[in-house]
C-alpha cells in the first residue's frame, strides 16, 4: 500500500526534495542538477535526473511533475532547469523534448522575487516560463503544464491575476485536486521582505517557508508528520516566523519532524556572520525554541550542503552543526547528505511517512510498514469543481 514519502538529495551547497503523495503526485521543492561527474572534493555526484525520471510519473509521451516550488531564484536553487524541465504550450511538446527527457511541470509556485533578482540563465528561464503562463487566459491558465501560483506578495504587480497563497494559509490543493491526507501550511515571505531594494540587497530572506503536513490516513483527525522547509531563510525571518505564528496560536504549525537545515547548515540560521565576530557567536533565543519546543519525538535534521568540516567555510558550518546536536536524541538524527551512505558516492535518503512519524525508508523499512496494514492504508483524492 502506498505511503506519503520525502526523498532528499545530495546536490552539495543547494537543495532538491521531492515530496510523493500516496497517489503518486509528486512535489519537487528546487532542483540542482549538474552535470559533473565529480564535486570540487572528487567525490562522485548523484545522477537527480535519472533518479527523478524513475520516480515521477508518465502521462501520455511525457514525463511530470505535479508541482515545482522555487523556494528562491539562487543558482543551487534552480541549477539545470533549463535544460531539464520543458519551457513552452504543453500540447508543443515534440520528439526533440522527448529525446531530450524534458519534465513538463504541471504547476509553479514562485515569489515575486522571481522579478527582482536572478543571478543565472536557470532563474531567467524560470521567469521566462513563468511570463508565459502569467499570459495565458480563459481555460488555457489552468491547463497541466499552464498552472501558476504566487506565494507572497506582488508589491510591483508582476503577477496580476495570479492565485495568490500569502503567510498564514494552508493549502491543500494541487492542480485541481483535493488532497486529505496533505497540507502545506505557507510562512513567509513576508511582504517586507520582497520590497525591490532590500530584497536585492539580502535575497535569502525572501525564501518560501513553508510546513508540510502529513497524515496516515484521511480518517485520523490529526496530522502524524511534518517537515519544514525554509530555503535559505536567516534568523531574522525565523524571529518573525515564530513570533507571528504564536500570536496567531498556531503553534502546531510549527512542528517539526524533519527539518531541512535553513541556508545549507549555514551559521546564518542562529546569528548573524561573520562568526569570527565575538557578538555574532551566541546563538538567537527564537532559533533555539524552533529546535526545542517545536521538534517532534525523534526528530530528525536533513544537512544538504557539502561535508561538514572544522574549516571556516560558510556554509556549511560546524558551530551550526553542533548547535542542532545539542537538541537531538543523537547524532544519528543529522543526516549529512554529502556522506550517506559514504563520501565518495553519496545516495539520496528517503522517509516514509507513517501514523507513528516519518520512518527512514529501507527495504526491511518497506516490508514492515506494509505488512502492518493500516499504517500504509490509502487516502482519498477528492476531485475539486
Amino acid at each position: 500500500m502506498a505511503n506519503n514519502k520525502i526523498k532528499y538529495y545530495p546536490v552539495d551547497n543547494g537543495d532538491t526534495s521531492l515530496i510523493t503523495l500516496k497517489d503518486s503526485t509528486t512535489i519537487l521543492i528546487d532542483c540542482n542538477f549538474r552535470k559533473e561527474e565529480k564535486n570540487s572534493d572528487g567525490n562522485n555526484v548523484y545522477p537527480v535526473k535519472k533518479d527523478l525520471l524513475d520516480s515521477i510519473r508518465k502521462r501520455k509521451h511525457y514525463k511530470s511533475i505535479d508541482l515545482f516550488v522555487l523556494t528562491h531564484p539562487d543558482q543551487d536553487h534552480c541549477r539545470g532547469f533549463e535544460k531539464n524541465f520543458y519551457q513552452g504550450d504543453p500540447d508543443d511538446y515534440g520528439k526533440s523534448n522527448r529525446d531530450n527527457e524534458e519534465i513538463i511541470i504541471d504547476e509553479i509556485w514562485v515569489t515575486s522575487m522571481l522579478f527582482t533578482w536572478s543571478v543565472c540563465s536557470d532563474a531567467n528561464a524560470i521567469r521566462s516560463e513563468v511570463n508565459r503562463r502569467k499570459r495565458l487566459t480563459g481555460n488555457d491558465k489552468n491547463k497541466r503544464g499552464n498552472r501558476l501560483r504566487l506565494v507572497g506578495y506582488d508589491e510591483d504587480r508582476n503577477l496580476q491575476d495570479v492565485i495568490q497563497y500569502v503567510p498564514g494559509y494552508e493549502i491543500n490543493s494541487i492542480n485541481d485536486v483535493t488532497y486529505d491526507t496533505f497540507s502545506i501550511f505557507i510562512h513567509a515571505p513576508f511582504k517586507k521582505n520582497l520590497i525591490k531594494g532590500k530584497a536585492i540587497k539580502d535575497r535569502n530572506s525572501a525564501s518560501i517557508v513553508f510546513q508540510a503536513r502529513f497524515k496516515d490516513k484521511n480518517t485520523d483527525i490529526d496530522h502524524s508528520s511534518y517537515a519544514i522547509f525554509g530555503g535559505d531563510a536567516d534568523h531574522n525571518n525565523w524571529k518573525h516566523i515564530i513570533k507571528i505564528t504564536e500570536r496567531h496560536n498556531k503553534g502546531k504549525y510549527l512542528r517539526w519532524d524533519l527539518l531541512l537545515a535553513p541556508h545549507h547548515c549555514s551559521w546564518s540560521y542562529f546569528n548573524d556572520t561573520p562568526y569570527s565576530n565575538k557578538e555574532n557567536q551566541t546563538p538567537k533565543d527564537h532559533s533555539i525554541k524552533l529546535l526545542k519546543d517545536y521538534r517532534e519525538n525523534g526528530g530528525s535534521v536533513i544537512c544538504s550542503s557539502k561535508k561538514v568540516i572544522e574549516a571556516k567555510r560558510n556554509p556549511p558550518h560546524k558551530a551550526a552543526k553542533d548547535q542542532y546536536l545539542k537538541y537531538l536524541d543523537s547524532e544519528k538524527d543529522f543526516f549529512e547528505l554529502a556522506i550517506i551512505p559514504k563520501e565518495k558516492s553519496p545516495e539520496p535518503i528517503e522517509f516514509i511517512m507513517t501514523n507513528k512519524g516519518p520512518q527512514k525508508s529501507t527495504e526491511k523499512a518497506k516490508l514492515a510498514i506494509t505488512s502492518a496494514g493500516g499504517a500504509g492504508a490509502t487516502g482519498t483524492v477528492v476531485k475539486q469543481g
